[in-house]
């Protein structure tokens, strides 16, 4: 099954000024986290992986785009950085060749159960915690550290990231992870060098989400390292 290009369709006016509101504010505040949000056509019933690649692809582009606008405004201010972007930092993705896995859509819990920038007990068995714990850890710790006043404002911009991309608890939400472990699997996230920085240390995230409530397809991607 193919998304046809009219399946996948644009936001109302006030969903996309909130979702370019939230990712403004998530770069500014030094977020490892990108994401896109796009709507589905209402006579479309079966939302299937075909259109979560499509908004996928989506995200990839818009990565793309903005690392692209960075290396032009980059060497407008030095020439001499040229030579550097042209020979390490070229964005080579190949999304068709990413594979998906569903992830447990009972892990979503409300983005305020758990206590603002969240630390998974170090004393649980890892196999036991839930993705969306690791998730909600990783989002509150990137390896910059999120410049927020203090831990209710990280807790805030968490809901808010949820709420945006339609990650919510009792809404019907399937979600489809992209890379897997970069341990156990790491053939599964070379569809992409985005993810290469990810790997040393902090990890890697690449997901998508489709709730059937709000009839929003989300992708969501992290890679980062000091």
């Amino acid at each position: 099954m193919n998304a046809r290009s009219h399946e996948v369709t644009s936001l109302s006016s006030d969903k996309e000024a909130e979702v370019v509101a939230l990712r403004e504010t998530l770069r500014r505040l030094g977020s490892g986290f990108e994401f896109a949000v796009c709507g589905v056509a209402a006579d479309v019933d079966d939302v299937g992986e075909a259109h979560h690649r499509a908004v996928l692809r989506l995200l990839c582009d818009d990565i793309e785009a903005g690392a692209q606008r960075y290396r032009r405004e980059a060497i407008a201010r030095d020439p001499s950085l040229a030579s550097v972007f042209v020979a390490g930092f070229a964005f080579d993705t190949d999304v068709d060749a990413a594979r998906a896995t569903p992830l447990e859509a009972s892990a979503v819990v409300r983005a305020d159960s758990f206590a603002p920038q969240y630390y998974v007990d170090s004393k649980r068995d890892p196999e036991e915690v839930s993705w969306f714990e690791w998730f909600c850890e990783a989002f509150g710790h990137p390896p910059h550290l999120l410049r927020v006043a203090d831990a209710a404002d990280c807790a805030q911009l968490f809901s808010r990231f949820c709420q945006c991309t339609g990650l919510l608890s009792g809404e019907d939400i399937v979600v489809l992870d992209w890379v897997g472990d970069p341990e156990r699997e790491p053939e599964r996230s070379k569809w992409s060098n985005y993810f290469d920085d990810g790997k040393e240390w902090w990890g890697i995230w690449c997901f998508t989400v489709w709730n059937p409530r709000r009839r929003i397809l989300a992708a969501a991607m992290a890679s980062q390292t000091d």
